[in-house]
C-alpha cells in the first residue's frame, strides 16, 4: 500500500508533525463526540445561532450553583463564547468559561440561570430582559468570598455583557422578588464589575453585580417589576408617509434571481428618513411555506427568492414605529411566476 493511500485511509494531513497531530486529533474528536451520550444537536445560543456540543459533568459549585462542562468541535458553524446564553433542558445557561484547547476543540463551562432580570433602558425607555445567574453570596465558598465584598449584599448576579448591561451603574435599582404575596422587594447595585470577566480584545465576557436591599420608591412599577419606571410618551399618529419600492413588477420567478424590496420613509415635509428600522412579514397562503419562499432582511430592505410555488400570490407587509414620526405601515401583493 502506498503512503498516499495510507494517508487517505488514516485521514492524515498537514505539512508538519504538529499540523498532522492537530488534524488527526480534530478528526478523532469529530468522529467520537457525536457518539457521546451527552452530545446534543443544535442547541440554541440566544441571538447567535445553534451549536452541537457535549454538555456533561453536571455539578453544584459554591453551594447552590449548577454548572456543566461543554465541548464542541471547531468545525461548528457557530461557536460559543463567554457571556453567551444557551437554551438547554428547558432552562437557560450562561457561558462563564470558554477556551480553544490545543487548536483542536472548544471547551468551557455553563452556569444555570435562574432569574429573568427586568429593567428599563434610561434613554429609549424600552423594557429590557436578560437571563442571569442570581445567588445568595452568603452561600458561596471561601474561594468565592475572596473575590467579592459581600458585607451588605443580598444577591450576586452574573449577566451577559452587552450594550444594555454596559449602562449599569452603582445605585441602579431593580425589583427582584415579591414577599408575602404582594410586597415587592427592591434592591440596588452596590458593586458593579464589568471588567474582571470581560475580554475586550475578543469582545466576549459577562459582568457581575452585587445588590443590597433598598426602599420602595413612588415610581416603582410592581406590575411590570420595573424599578423607577418612566412611562414612554404616547406614540403620535402617523405624520409622515412611506412606500415599498422595487424593480419592475411585483413578480418573482421560481428559480430566478433574488428580488429586493425596500421601504422609503418620509417626514411631514416629504424629506426622506433613514433612521427608522422596519419590521417585515411575509403572509403566505396555505399553498406556500418558508421553504418555498425564502427571504433575508438587511436594514430597510428585504431580499426574496422563490424556489417553488408558481401560480400563487402572497403579501409582503411592513410596519414601523418611531417616536418622532409615528406609525408606518405598507404592503404589496407579490405574484410567483414561472422562470420562462
Amino acid at each position: 500500500m502506498s503512503y498516499g493511500t495510507f494517508k487517505l485511509r488514516m485521514g492524515i494531513s498537514g505539512d508538519s508533525i504538529r499540523n498532522t497531530q492537530i488534524h488527526n486529533t480534530r478528526h478523532f474528536v469529530e468522529k467520537l463526540i457525536v457518539d457521546d451520550p451527552s452530545f446534543r444537536e443544535n442547541v440554541e445560543i440566544l441571538g447567535k445561532g445553534h451549536v452541537s456540543a457535549r454538555f456533561n459533568n453536571y455539578k453544584i459549585v459554591h453551594g447552590t450553583t449548577p454548572q456543566m462542562d461543554i465541548q464542541a468541535s471547531l468545525s461548528e458553524d457557530t461557536m460559543f463564547n463567554m457571556g453567551d446564553i444557551f437554551f438547554l433542558n428547558d432552562s437557560y445557561w450562561l457561558c462563564v468559561e470558554a477556551i480553544t484547547e490545543h487548536d483542536v476543540f472548544r471547551k468551557g463551562k455553563v452556569e444555570e440561570c435562574n432569574y429573568l432580570l427586568r429593567w428599563q433602558n434610561p434613554i429609549t425607555l424600552e423594557i429590557i430582559e436578560r437571563w442571569g445567574s442570581i445567588r445568595n453570596p452568603y452561600s458561596s465558598g471561601v474561594a468565592e468570598s475572596r473575590v467579592i465584598s459581600i458585607e451588605r449584599s443580598k444577591y450576586r448576579i452574573k449577566l451577559p455583557y452587552d450594550d444594555e448591561t454596559a449602562l449599569f451603574r452603582v445605585g441602579k435599582r431593580f425589583l427582584i422578588d415579591v414577599q408575602g404575596g404582594n410586597e415587592v422587594m427592591p434592591y440596588s447595585i452596590i458593586e458593579y464589575d464589568p471588567v474582571t470577566m470581560r475580554y475586550m480584545s475578543r469582545d466576549e465576557g459577562f459582568l457581575i453585580i452585587n445588590l443590597q436591599s433598598s426602599q420602595i420608591e413612588d415610581d416603582d412599577n410592581a406590575d411590570l417589576m420595573i424599578a423607577n419606571y418612566i412611562s414612554p410618551p404616547s406614540l403620535p399618529q402617523q405624520i409622515g408617509s412611506c412606500r415599498i419600492v422595487f424593480s419592475g413588477n411585483p413578480l418573482i420567478r421560481v428559480g430566478g434571481s433574488i428580488k429586493t424590496f425596500a421601504v422609503v420613509f418620509y417626514d411631514y415635509d416629504g424629506n426622506e428618513i433613514s433612521t427608522i428600522t422596519p419590521t417585515w412579514n411575509l403572509i403566505l397562503p396555505p399553498e406556500l411555506n418558508s421553504t418555498q419562499i425564502v427571504s433575508n432582511i438587511s436594514g430597510q430592505s428585504i431580499d426574496i427568492q422563490a424556489l417553488a410555488g408558481s401560480g400563487n400570490r402572497f403579501v409582503l407587509q411592513m410596519n414601523a414605529e418611531d417616536y418622532n414620526h409615528g406609525f408606518f405601515e405598507a404592503a404589496v401583493e407579490i405574484e410567483v411566476g414561472d422562470l420562462f
